[in-house]
């Protein structure tokens, strides 16, 4: 895909960090299928460009992402948007160069599942997070069922898993999901200083350290299939069907 022709997805080059911003703010940034088909080809283009130091991920507008959208879940076809699920995460988990996610408003479902493949995350205090996929009726995805235990511990990864919670920035911050607290509006320039420091670093260094760290979550492929496999059974339940048609009709 062309980035140029990109509706869903704006990848901006400049200073040797590559902006990847997803753009549906008129629908909170959720994430459909063409817009897992722009993302994973803006990080690819971005993680071979050799005017690409540093990755960001950004959302247009006041909110990260509301998560996947629904509608192609019921309405579209599921198959697919399980196949892009899992192209998004085998891209950013494969990704050479460091991804940095700025976050504001509302990070829900991937919003926060693709957090956990970023090597940093600086999110606003006004940010709210949530897992909703029991509220769902289906399970986690991205490796989450792995991965954020690993990241914030068995105890809270498994009350905001079953839960389906909203979570805070300071809840964020205290288990080690993000990095950082900003103001709301600021978040893009605190996370900016520190890829300032990042710029200063050799690129062959910064990409050996990645490498070299991302051999401790070298079965992701693996794990995101099988929760795919399982969240797409849950997927053709009358009750989850259920469920996701309630959301939609509000």
């Amino acid at each position: 895909m062309n980035p140029d022709e990109f509706t869903d997805v704006r990848l901006h080059i400049e200073n040797k960090i590559a902006r990847v911003i997803i753009n549906r703010p008129d629908k909170l940034n959720a994430i459909r299928i063409q817009t897992y088909q722009e993302l994973i080809a803006a990080l690819r283009a971005a993680d071979e460009s050799r005017d690409c130091h540093i990755i960001t991920l950004e959302g247009e507008g006041k909110h990260f992402t509301a998560g996947n959208d629904l509608a192609d879940l019921v309405g579209g076809n599921p198959a697919e948007v399980m196949a892009n699920v899992q192209g998004i995460f085998d891209t950013a988990a494969g990704l050479k160069k460091v991804l940095i996610a700025v976050v504001e408003g509302v990070a829900v479902g991937i919003g926060t599942t693709i957090l956990l493949h970023c090597d940093m995350v600086f999110a606003s205090s006004s940010t709210r997070f949530r897992l909703p996929f029991a509220n769902l009726g289906v399970c986690p995805e991205g490796a989450s069922s792995v991965l954020l235990p690993q990241a914030i511990g068995q105890k809270a990864a498994r009350e905001v898993l079953l839960t389906g919670r909203f979570f805070t920035a300071e809840e964020a911050l205290n288990w080690g999901l993000i990095n950082m607290i900003t103001q709301p509006g600021k978040t893009n320039d605190e996370a900016m200083k520190h890829m300032q420091l990042l710029l200063q670093q050799p690129l062959a260094s910064l990409l050996a350290t990645k490498a070299l760290m991302r051999a401790s979550t070298a079965e992701v492929t693996a794990i995101v299939k099988a929760e795919l496999e399982e969240f797409s059974r849950l997927l053709e339940s009358d009750e989850t069907k259920n469920r996701i048609q309630a959301i939609l009709s509000h």
